[in-house]
């Protein structure tokens, strides 16, 4: 089911019996010190965007891609480290969520179609606030030396699940059908497929771990944002330049 990825207390017990997380060489990249690595990254990325683009819509929503990016790597590697590990996993929750209307943020501005906007914005601003609000929404999360298992204590999975994967998925949908109808406009195009190749940097990967072991579909947030430094770095690197570059 799409809701696998959370995780209730009994099944965080059984896998810690299991052994599965003693074993540190599967997925290291995932590791608490990678998680630092990939905070700095990502928040350092982030100031010089800021600085260099943010007279540019496009290149202050790329630095706040950034810094939720970051936000939530902070949150998970206190969470390793047992620093209020609740109030993190919160923290990191609020983060996530707002990224996949920010990536359908960066496609309209592209594509100058932005109707559907508006509800996806309330559906996120719907979930931050019940994170915020409702301070029971998150039992302790648990680091398995790799990557984070959270533990929501209320029904919500299924629901933030079908928003999320569903602005990931509109986002593709967007960004496939302005490279269709752009094709008079080769720079606009390139920053559609190289979008479309950052999702697919980590979503394909996460699908693929998801399916290959088990244990792992309730850490897929962790899994994703940690797959997610290479979308970051396409951000960077190439389509936050093209998009702001003079004409």
């Amino acid at each position: 089911m799409i809701c696998d990825f959370f995780i209730v207390e009994e099944e965080i017990g059984i896998l810690l019996d299991m052994g599965f997380f003693k074993d540190r060489s599967r997925f290291l990249c995932f590791s608490p010190q990678v998680m630092l690595f990939t905070f700095l990254f990502e928040i350092i990325a982030a100031v010089y965007v800021f600085l260099r683009y943010r007279s540019n819509v496009f290149g202050r929503l790329v630095a706040l891609v950034l810094v939720l990016l970051g936000i939530f790597q902070l949150a998970e590697y206190n969470i390793c480290g047992g620093e209020d590990v609740i109030f993190w996993a919160h923290i990191g929750f609020v983060a996530i969520t707002l990224l996949p209307v920010l990536g359908l943020h960066l496609i309209s501005r592209i594509t100058k179609e932005s109707s559907f906007l508006l509800p996806w914005y309330l559906l996120a601003l719907g979930f931050v606030s019940y994170f915020i609000i409702a301070p029971d929404t998150m039992g302790s999360p648990v680091c398995g030396g790799n990557y984070i298992l959270f533990n929501p204590t209320k029904n919500w999975g299924l629901m933030y699940a079908a928003y999320y994967f569903g602005a990931l998925f509109l986002a593709i949908k967007e960004a496939y059908g302005g490279i269709r109808m752009l094709r008079g406009q080769p720079r606009k195009r390139r920053l559609l497929i190289w979008l479309c190749l950052g999702y697919l940097s980590f979503m394909v990967p996460t699908g693929f771990v998801y399916l290959i072991a088990p244990a792992t579909r309730h850490a897929v947030p962790s899994i994703m944002c940690g797959f997610a430094i290479f979308f970051a770095a396409i951000l960077v690197f190439i389509v936050t330049p093209t998009f702001c570059k003079r004409k």
